[in-house]
């Protein structure tokens, strides 16, 4: 699965949970003003659970 269809599926699960679903947003500038914020929303994730890891991992003293 590439990066944006991993983003249109997060989007989608969203949606559908509110009886919605990606579908049924048409409109260029909806889907990109959303799947931005997706994007947004998953990297800053990423982020903190590698920051998590990396904490975890100095703290074990794996790594100095």
């Amino acid at each position: 699965m590439t990066p944006d269809e991993r983003i249109d599926a997060a989007l989608d699960s969203v949606l559908q949970a509110v009886g919605s679903s990606l579908k049924q947003h048409t409109e260029q500038k909806t889907l990109d003003a959303m799947r931005n914020v997706m994007r947004e929303v998953m990297s800053k994730s990423y982020i903190a659970g590698s920051n998590d890891n990396f904490a975890a991992m100095k703290k074990s003293r794996l790594i100095w």
